[in-house]
Parts: C-alpha cells; sequence; structure tokens
C-alpha cells in the first residue's frame, strides 16, 4: 500500500510538501495524484474521503497513501479541497481487502471503492458551503450574515445564486481562501425504519442445543478454526446453532455478521435473531433508503450495535471489533456479484477478510458447493457435520411423478391435485413451486413455428398477465402482444410454457374459494407483498403459496404439509457443468421446508436424473461424489479454476478481432498451465442491441489469475466493453 523505490533529490527532501494518490470512483484507473495543502496535512490519512478537483467539476475519491515523491510534475498536480467527516472513513483492513480483490478479479481500486460506502459517500453528491467556525466573523458581508443565520446547516450554490446572484461563486471563493466557509458534502443520515419493514413475532427458540449442536460448539471454540464448513442437513438447527455461536462473541464485547442469499431471508432469519437479541440486530439491504443505509454504517462503525444481517452488500460494512462472519446457505449463487464490476464472491472475500482481521467464518448449508465441499473433504476447511434433525422434526416422504406416464397435458397432474385437496383437508399448508416468474414462458405461431424473441436479446419473450405484455428478463423490454403473427400475419398465436402467474391461475381455477399468494420477484418488487405473504404463510392464515426458488430458500412453516413441484426439468438442459448440482441443490433445500411431516411431489420427464435420484434418498454426499467424479474426470472446478472474458459491442466482427488480440497477449505470457477456449459467441449472443463473444480461460493454480493482471487497466476500442468474471459460477 505504499510507494516503493522512489529516491529524492535534494530539493524534495528539502520540501516538506506533501502528494496523495486518490482513487475517485468508475474512472478505470487505480489512482490520481494530488497535492496536500499544509491546513489540512493533519487531516489527510489513509481511508479518508474527500473532494478534488477533477475534470471540470468537483468529485468524491478515496485517500490511498501519502507520497513524498509525486508521480506528476508539479505543475500538473491539483490540491485537494476538502476532507469528509471521519465517521465515513475506511479503517486500514478495507483497504488491504480492495487491494486484494483488485489483484483477484482483475479490476481497478476504482470499480471497488463504491462497494466499501453506503450510496451517497463517494459518488458525486450535493455540496453546500458552511461556516468555519461561528466567532469573528465579518458582519458586512452578506453571504456570511445569511450562513450564520442558517448555522450549522448550510447552503448549496444553486441556493446562494438566487439569493445573491451568480456572481457570488467569486465572493465564495475568496471567502474560503481566507478559511471562512468550507465547500462539503451534504450526506444525510437518518434511522431506518426496521418496525416498519419486519415487525417481530413470536416463534419456538430451543433453549438447549441437541448432542450434535453442542458437539460441534465444544469444538468450535476449542480450536477456534479459520474457516468451517457447518454441513446440516434440513432441520438440524442450522440456524439456533448460528446464534449461540454469535451469542459467546457478543459476550466478548465482539460484533457478528450473518450473511444471507437474499433480501427475502432477511425477514426469516431477523426474526429469529431479535427473539434472542433484541436491540442488537440491525439489517443493511438495499431496499433501505440511501440516508438508511448510511445510519446503519454509523451505527456497526461505532459499535452502537452489535450483530448485522443482510445479502452479499453487507460484507462491507465496517463492524466495529467484528469477531465472526456467518455465511447461512452458502452454496446460493446470490453470494456472486454478476451483473456488475467486480465480479466478486461473496465467500471468498469474506475469507480473506477474516484472514486480514484474524477471525473465524463459518459457511452453512443443508447442500454446500461443491468447491467447499471438496475443501472440507481435503482438510482445507474445518468440517462440522449436522446430522442430527431436531427434536419433532420429521423427514418428508418424496414421490417423483413421472410426466412420461401420464396421459394428456397437465400442468398439475391428477396425482398433484388429488395431493393438495387431501393435504387441505387435514387443514396443513401447500406449497407449489416452479423456478421461472411470468405466465407463459413465450408466445409460438402455429402456423409458422415462430416464436417471439426480444427485438435487442437473443432471447425469448415472457407473458406476464399482470400487465399483458411481452417481457424481456434479460433487458427489462416490455412490447404488446401481437394480434397477428409478425413473421406469416396468421391469427393462430399460442401462448405456452409455465411460469409462477400461470400456476396461480392454474390453481385458483381448481380451489375457487381459496386465497393464493405469490412469492417470486414480481411479488417482492411491490413493497410489503412479500412480507405479508411470509407472516400470513408462518401464521397459518394463507394455505397456499405459489413461488420460485424464494420459497426453498431456509424459510421455516410449521404447518406445511405438501410441497409440488411442478416442472423439476428447468435447469437440467443447460449446457453448464453446474446444471446438475444447482438442480439437486434448490430441489434439496425445497424439500426441507417440510419440517413437521407430509409429502414432496416432484412431477419430471426425467426421472432418471442424477439430481432427481439423489434427492428423492435426500442424499447430498451420494449426489456430491458422482458429481465430483464427472468434475475431476473433465477437469472443471473445484479441479482447476476458471475465468470468463466477454466482449461486447454493435459490430460482431470487431468484438471478434479484439477478442483475438486479447486472447494473443495471454498466449504470449507463457503460461503452461492455462487453456484458453474461444473467441465464441455467448450462450445469450445478443443483449440490449450488443453481441456478445467471450473467452474461457482454464488453469490448474490459483495463483495464474495474478499472472493477468495486465487485463486491469486493458483499454479496448470506446465501442466495445470489457468484462471479466473470475471463478463464474454460470456459464449460460
Amino acid at each position: 500500500m505504499r510507494s516503493e523505490g522512489s529516491s529524492l533529490d535534494l530539493t524534495i527532501c528539502m520540501s516538506s510538501k506533501k502528494y496523495a494518490h486518490i482513487v475517485i470512483p468508475r474512472t478505470n484507473l487505480d489512482h490520481f495524484t494530488y497535492s496536500i495543502p499544509e491546513d489540512l496535512l493533519g487531516k489527510i490519512y489513509p481511508g479518508a474521503v474527500v473532494i478534488v478537483p477533477f475534470q471540470k467539476t468537483r468529485s468524491k475519491g478515496v485517500v490511498w497513501e501519502i507520497i513524498d515523491t509525486p508521480d506528476l510534475p508539479e505543475e500538473k498536480i491539483k490540491p485537494i479541497e476538502e476532507v469528509i467527516s471521519s465517521e465515513f472513513s475506511l479503517a486500514e483492513p478495507y483497504l488491504k481487502l480492495a487491494e486484494w480483490m483488485r489483484d483477484y478479479y482483475l479490476c481497478t481500486l476504482s470499480d471497488i471503492i463504491p462497494l466499501l460506502f453506503p450510496p451517497g459517500v463517494v459518488e458525486r453528491g450535493t455540496y453546500i458551503y458552511k461556516l468555519s467556525r461561528k466567532k469573528d466573523l465579518p458582519t458586512d458581508n452578506p453571504v456570511i450574515s445569511y450562513l450564520l443565520k442558517i448555522h450549522p446547516r448550510g447552503a448549496s450554490l444553486k441556493r446562494l445564486q438566487k439569493l445573491f446572484g451568480a456572481g457570488v461563486s467569486r465572493t465564495l471563493k475568496d471567502l474560503q481562501a481566507q478559511g471562512l466557509i468550507t465547500l462539503t458534502d451534504n450526506i444525510k443520515v437518518k434511522s431506518y425504519r426496521e418496525l416498519d419493514f419486519y415487525t417481530p413475532f413470536p416463534i419456538e427458540i430451543p433453549a438447549i442445543p441437541t448432542p450434535s449442536q453442542k458437539e460441534i460448539l465444544d469444538d468450535f471454540f476449542k480450536n477456534k478454526p479459520k474457516v468451517s464448513l457447518i454441513f446440516g442437513v434440513t432441520g438440524s438447527g442450522k440456524t439456533r446453532l448460528y446464534s449461540w455461536i454469535v451469542e459467546e462473541f457478543i459476550k466478548e464485547g465482539k460484533s457478528a455478521l450473518i450473511l444471507v442469499p437474499e433480501i427475502a431471508l432477511t425477514p426469516q432469519i431477523f426474526n429469529y435473531l431479535i427473539n434472542i437479541f433484541h436491540g442488537e440486530v440491525m439489517f443493511y439491504h438495499s431496499r433501505l433508503s440511501d440516508a438508511e443505509r448510511r445510519w446503519v454504517f454509523k451505527q456497526a462503525k461505532e459499535g452502537k450495535r452489535k450483530i448485522l444481517v443482510g445479502p452479499r452488500s453487507a460484507l462491507f460494512v465496517p463492524l466495529q471489533n467484528l469477531g465472526v462472519i456467518i455465511i447461512d446457505e452458502e452454496h446460493d449463487s446470490s453470494y456472486k456479484e454478476s451483473e456488475k464490476i467486480p465480479a466478486y464472491h461473496s465467500r471468498d472475500v469474506a475469507i480473506k477478510l477474516s484472514e486480514i482481521l484474524n477471525i473465524p467464518v463459518i459457511l452453512g448449508s443443508a447442500s454446500p458447493s461443491l468447491e467447499s465441499y471438496y475443501n472440507a473433504l481435503k482438510g482445507n476447511f474445518a468440517f462440522y457435520k449436522l446430522k442430527q434433525r431436531v427434536p419433532h422434526y420429521k423427514i418428508p416422504q418424496i414421490e417423483i411423478i413421472d410426466l412420461r406416464k401420464v396421459k394428456g397435458e397437465y400442468l398439475l397432474s391428477p396425482d398433484l391435485i388429488g395431493e393438495i385437496n387431501k393435504t387441505l383437508e387435514r387443514n396443513r399448508q401447500v406449497i407449489l413451486f416452479i423456478n421461472r416468474r411470468g405466465h407463459s414462458t413465450f408466445l409460438m405461431c402455429l402456423e409458422c413455428g415462430y416464436i417471439m424473441q426480444c427485438p435487442d436479446c437473443s432471447v425469448n419473450m415472457v407473458y406476464h398477465k399482470t400487465d399483458n405484455k411481452m417481457h424481456c428478463h434479460v433487458c427489462g423490454k416490455t412490447i404488446d402482444v401481437p394480434e397477428v403473427c409478425p413473421s406469416c400475419g396468421s391469427v393462430k398465436l399460442q401462448l405456452r410454457g409455465t411460469g409462477t402467474q400461470k400456476v396461480e391461475e392454474a390453481v385458483s381455477k381448481f380451489f375457487k374459494n381459496l386465497e393464493v399468494k405469490r412469492f417470486d420477484l414480481d411479488s417482492f418488487l411491490k413493497e410489503g407483498v412479500n412480507q405479508n405473504a411470509f407472516r400470513e404463510f408462518y401464521e397459518g392464515k394463507l394455505k397456499l403459496l405459489v413461488g420460485t426458488k424464494m420459497v426453498g430458500k431456509g424459510f421455516d412453516f410449521p404447518g406445511l404439509g405438501l410441497i409440488g413441484v411442478v416442472n423439476a426439468d428447468i435447469g437440467l438442459g443447460m449446457p453448464d457443468f453446474r446444471a446438475e448440482e444447482r438442480v439437486f441443490q434448490l430441489l434439496l433445500q425445497i424439500a426441507g421446508r417440510i419440517r413437521t411431516g407430509g409429502k414432496v411431489l416432484i412431477q419430471t420427464y426425467n426421472p432418471n436424473s442424477r439430481a432427481i435420484k439423489f434427492v428423492k434418498e435426500l442424499n447430498y454426499e451420494g449426489f456430491a461424489e458422482s458429481e465430483l467424479s464427472e468434475r475431476e474426470r473433465y477437469d472443471y472446478p473445484p479441479f482447476s479454476y476458471l475465468t470468463l472474458i466477454e466482449l461486447s459491442g454493435k459490430n460482431m466482427e470487431n468484438i471478434v478481432i479484439e477478442a483475438n488480440k486479447i486472447k494473443e497477449r495471454i498466449n504470449g505470457l507463457g503460461l503452461e498451465d492455462l487453456q484458453i477456449m474461444g473467441p465464441v459467441p455467448s450462450p445469450i449472443s445478443k443483449k440490449g442491441g450488443n453481441y456478445f463473444i467471450r473467452l474461457i480461460l482454464k488453469y490448474k493454480s490459483k495463483e495464474t489469475v495474478y499472472r493477468l493482471n495486465f487485463l486491469r487497466e486493458y483499454k479496448t476500442p470506446s465501442n466495445i466493453n470489457l468484462t471479466i468474471d473470475v471463478d463464474p459460477q454460470e456459464l449460460v
């Protein structure tokens, strides 16, 4: 983190002037050099947030290091203007973490910095002028008089120009030079609405650990392993085990971070923890306002609350005296950032942060990722098996409905409809699962075979009945449903395929007096809908829930008696080596929602799939052994490492040329363990009007990625975009 090898000449040695490398977000460069004014020398330190002149405006940035020797001619260096409050500064461990992320994920510090702060702290914001002091001020200056009147608040340039005219800019510069006023960022902070979002409700919490839980607790606190994997079968009490671990760290005056895969899971675990720890618990996620997230950041940094729950963004909230990191459902793909740079994996970043802080990290799952499971088998992680289920837990009966043998075409087979009836008659609850949202997954012409695709993307458009439109789930475009075929003019158009909305519609026809609700992304985007459905279902007021994979992620419903998997084949045919693993994990998690006895009916045209056969037996270890054997045979992770390089633009030929340039550059490095596949079109070869080409790198040593560091600041032509995904979780 410090400059190396700089020799100082006599002139520089005699000068006390200091300089700083400042990281400015989203500039695609590591840093820029600025001088430190004498009056700011005591306020500037690595991690401080500052305001600097940048191009023709002002920008916020983060001080990365202070240097004696500038790397630019003096006349090109501008001074830092202002330091933002230290309450939002970065501590040393997070600077180290950012440098590791830059090197491993082949990006720049400017890409990482926005992750480390709540919204509005380092992005360009609203700047205001405030008095530097309240005494010994010239009373004959109208601007000073106004700022004194509104003190301690400040005023924006726009406000001051409205009051005093455009010429006030010169006055403000003079007052700044005299040290009478300062220009600062208007960062608003307000407490968040925890009770508005998640009103806690009482639940049954075990008071004494099971023998299996106690064995793990004793070993964990005796040996204090750096990384642990808790492989806990469904119903074994992983959440309660986490709470006992957290309790011990809280007693020692430390704090705890608990990561969950998605915002939708926050109410479940938040409610559990708040019933135990009460006011010590807070959460952090994107459904909070920017000001609320800044409040959580401050509370965490100042040690006001000790327990933080949230998805991957919560990983970067600097809890004071952090003692332990727990990653629940560690296998979940949501922990991998797939849409922005850097494409980091929360699990791996958490492990690195725990290494920097010298604290333990705990991974938990009933169906661990094969990478984590393999690391545990090899002894790289402490391996805890939580196989004893909590008292009163009853394993569900799992049945496979072979749709090949069902006469006729049914969305819900007669066997599934019959079982729904029986379950409702017993006053038990039902979940119907299908991992596709929307109503119908494609619109087809029966005359010419035309299937409606997004005009900007190479994917089928999905029909949503809620607004009676065709939706692209890639770029978000919506189009009215055509009355005639755009290809041949025929009126014989038919909606086909199935999503949650169609399942909801079908159930409502069979059970006319039954209230049915959906639990998917579309319903989640409506404020409060998911929270209400979750609570009503937990309390038994709602009897039937239709949902996507969100319903399988850790929720416990005591009255649940039946889960119907409408189509288990979704995902099995994907050209991705992780396809079987993802389907198996999803079905196993879904089956695990039944805790007090009942049935899981799985509808499939592919009953011989390894994923479905092992799910029927609830046999994770058998599946893992079989899948690892396949991975080793074809040299896929965890027996190798992958990096995905994707280029996009309007002109396919130019993209291919640029991809080949990168390939030649990598080949020139002489890396013997590295294999390059491509360039080839991406599985979705067109998105948002741009074409996509990819290279896939496969290598045996994890250290190989550091040899590719030229990609961090690789410059493509302005009309071509480059993204790099180290350790991609999906290849389609």
